[in-house]
Parts: structure tokens; sequence; C-alpha cells
């Protein structure tokens, strides 16, 4: 049996065990740079096959662009051995949750502006324009939202 001392000390040293676990966690769910890149092109290459203007091409970026995103699933669950939703999961499921709104606000203007300047206007390549602009903001708003799931991980907050 252990003694009151040795039963405090082994409380107190619980928290620093659970946080060095926490941080851990955090530095493992972080997925490489190249994910982020991977799924920006993704999102370009879906979306600005609609200045192709041919359903046969759109149906094959939507092909790919599925296939590559569950690609992407399985290799960041096999890098890291699990998948999270920082939206419904997690310390700062909230302020994903916030960023997230704002980012889709941004996303869904953006598509309505390059759909436009396509099709009313007559623009010719603007949603490839469009579908440059939101696959980078796809892969840096990726990036972004793993860093404040992690960074609440850390903080345990």
């Amino acid at each position: 049996m252990l003694s009151d001392m040795e039963s405090e000390a082994d409380a107190r040293s619980q928290p620093a065990a659970l946080q060095s676990d926490r941080a851990a966690l955090a530095e493992r769910l972080v997925q490489p740079w190249w994910w982020d890149v991977a799924f920006g092109v993704l999102v370009a290459g879906f979306l600005g096959s609609y200045s192709s203007r041919s359903i046969w091409v759109i149906l094959a970026a939507v092909v790919v662009f599925a296939v590559g995103v569950r690609a992407l699933v399985a290799v960041y669950q096999r890098i890291t051995g699990t998948w999270w939703d920082a939206s419904k999961v997690g310390p700062v499921q909230e302020r994903v949750r916030a960023a997230l709104r704002r980012l889709l606000v941004g996303y869904f203007a953006l598509l309505g502006l390059g759909a436009a300047a396509e099709f009313l206007l007559d623009v010719r390549g603007a949603m490839v324009v469009a579908g440059v602009v939101m696959g980078v903001a796809a892969g840096w708003s990726s990036r972004w939202v793993t860093r404040i799931y992690v960074a609440g991980l850390r903080a345990g907050s």
C-alpha cells in the first residue's frame, strides 16, 4: 500500500503527465504541409472545371475530387492513427465553428462572384481564377483550423 506522501506525490504528477500526453497528441494531429497543398489543389481543380462548361469534365472533376479527398483522409488516418473534427470535439470547438462560419461566407461569396462572371458575364476562365483562390484559401484554412485545435489541446482550454 502506498503511503500518504507517495499518494500525494503521485496525485501531483498526474496533471503534468496529462499535459505531456495532451501536447504529444496535439503534435501527432498536425498533418504534413503537403496534405493542405493537395487539398487546395483538389478544390481548385474541381471548381476550375466549371470553366470547361462540359458536363463530362465536371463529372470527372467530381470523381477526382471525391477520390482525392478520400485518399487524403486515409493517408491522414494512417499517419496519425485517428481522424478528428474540431467543430464537433475538443477544447476550442466554438472558436473553430465561428472561424468556419466566417470562412464559408467568404467561400460562397467568391463562388457566387466567379460563377456570375463566368456564366452571366461570359468571362471565360473566371471559375478557374475563383477555384485557384478558393483552393489556396482551403489549404490555408485547413492548416489554420488545425493550429487552433492543436493550440487548444496544448493549453487544455
